[in-house]
């Protein structure tokens, strides 16, 4: 799943092209992608103007006039592709096959623009989904989830980092930080850059953290997303920023899938450990 640097990369990508462009059409052959009939979001979005394109945590809001949103989220597989004319803009998860020319056998749902082009939602698992919202609603939708704060946003300051750990003691840090309603956007990757940059074992207590390990966790988190931002993301085989292309920040990476390789600090060797049914990778040498 594309963690929050690779999301706002796809934000930015997908803003220059399709900010301004009215909706003309509607299709999807998936329902449990959708939160009302097909026929119900043709009828609505028919004539709609996007007016600007949002972030909140992993998921995309797209602004229409008239008070009404969308609200994407690729999960595990999903990817958005703009196309109009020679022009060709892609965000997500890459397709192995299939993928030639779209819509593809993947495409579950197609916004058509006056001018011809076209926004295309594709997912090769289905579990992605693209939600109708009116503004009031999907404000609702969002307070209910509870989520943190964004780690880049003014909200996000020291003494709430160190009140929300004190609220979780027995959380192990890197769960704590994978916790949307802790911080958002988290995920495997950056949650083991964050305990590395910050010396800290990602199973290790919240409660055993000193003072200045919390000052290194929030430094961490919003030093790496930031440069993560930066350099378009992270890409091993399951994501490409919205040209399409790799996120360059792979060769930044220090531990996360560099297993058995030499620590790039202290010169031990990295490790890993399964974790809440994913994998772990931090320097048993310097992480403590």
């Amino acid at each position: 799943m594309p963690e929050l640097p690779e999301v706002e990369t796809i934000k930015r990508g997908l803003a220059k092209n399709i900010v301004g462009k009215r909706i003309s059409g509607f299709a999807a052959d998936v329902p449990k992608m959708l939160n009302r009939p097909a026929a119900a979001y043709r009828k609505t979005v028919a004539g709609k103007k996007i007016t600007g394109i949002g972030r909140r945590a992993k998921m995309l809001i797209v602004d229409l006039d008239g008070g009404w949103r969308l609200w994407f989220h690729l999960k595990m597989t999903g990817q958005l592709v703009f196309s109009g004319g020679k022009k060709k803009v892609v965000g997500g998860h890459p397709i192995r096959e299939g993928f030639e020319q779209d819509p593809n056998r993947f495409t579950r749902a197609t916004f058509e623009f006056s001018d011809g082009s076209h926004l295309f939602f594709n997912d090769v698992r289905k579990f992605g989904w693209v939600r109708l919202y009116r503004d009031r609603e999907l404000a609702g939708r969002l307070e209910a989830m509870k989520l943190g704060p964004e780690p880049l946003s003014p909200e996000f300051t020291l003494p709430f980092f160190r009140k929300s750990l004190q609220r979780r003691p027995n959380n192990k840090i890197k769960a704590f930080l994978m916790d949307p309603r802790n911080v958002v956007g988290l995920g495997n990757i950056y949650s083991d850059e964050v305990c590395f940059y910050a010396r800290v074992r990602p199973d290790r207590r919240v409660k055993t953290l000193k003072d200045n390990e919390i000052k290194l966790l929030f430094q961490g988190i919003r030093k790496i997303l930031a440069e993560a931002i930066k350099y378009e993301g992270t890409s091993f085989s399951d994501y490409v920023n919205a040209l399409g292309e790799a996120g360059a920040y792979t060769k930044k990476l220090k531990v996360y899938q560099r297993y058995g390789l030499k620590c790039c600090r202290c010169r031990g060797k990295v490790s890993r450990m399964k974790f809440g049914g994913r994998t772990s990778h931090f320097c048993p040498s310097c992480q403590r």
